[in-house]
């Protein structure tokens, strides 16, 4: 089984904002399946098979910057490895439209995945980085928690759901180990 985590914060007040394209890419993910509320591990889950692999979907409950209790959870329950494990967010320093999976590294300043690291005791976490940037990445006019907590630009949120219709390729690519690194609409 492998686990793959949106991120995101719960709650209609954040629904469209640009800090959830981690859930709408596993609500995109889920397509006509129920999530269920698993309060016992601080997420909604749900269950898909992508070609022969069986999934497990999760939206942590637990507001962003503590995503990592839920994804340390999940893993433990469900005795899901590391190297299955890939979490999918939303990154200012990418344009939207575009797409970068990377199989390690640093959070990059992302406090949610910066959770997952430090709860699961590893840099060797798979992540699909989606691009909210308006126009070059990291320069917006205010601070990153006020931007990202905020709806994306028409045209932005144009780009954003373009990217999310090439996201469930990359992340069949994932499963297959045979994945490239950057996309873009």
């Amino acid at each position: 089984m492998k686990l793959i985590i949106g991120l995101g914060n719960p709650g209609e007040k954040y629904e469209k904002t640009r800090h959830n394209t981690g859930f709408h890419a596993v609500d995109v993910l889920a397509g006509k399946n129920n999530w269920k509320a698993s309060g016992k591990l601080n997420a909604e889950i749900a269950e898909i098979k992508i070609g022969k692999a069986k999934i497990l979907l999760a939206k942590p409950q637990t507001f962003m910057n503590n995503s990592g209790q839920a994804a340390a959870k999940l893993a433990r329950f469900y005795k899901i490895k590391k190297e299955d494990i890939l979490v999918i967010y939303d990154d200012i320093d990418l344009v939207a439209g575009v797409l970068r999976l990377r199989p390690e590294g640093s959070s990059g300043g992302h406090q949610g995945m910066q959770s997952v690291l430090s709860s699961l005791k590893t840099d060797s976490i798979a992540r699909l980085k989606i691009g909210i940037a308006e126009k070059s990445g990291g320069k917006q006019k205010i601070s990153s928690e006020n931007y990202v907590l905020k709806p994306p630009s028409k045209t932005a949120e144009a780009a954003i759901k373009k990217s999310l219709t090439l996201m469930p390729e990359v992340v069949e690519q994932w499963i297959a180990g045979t994945a490239t690194t950057t996309r873009s609409v």
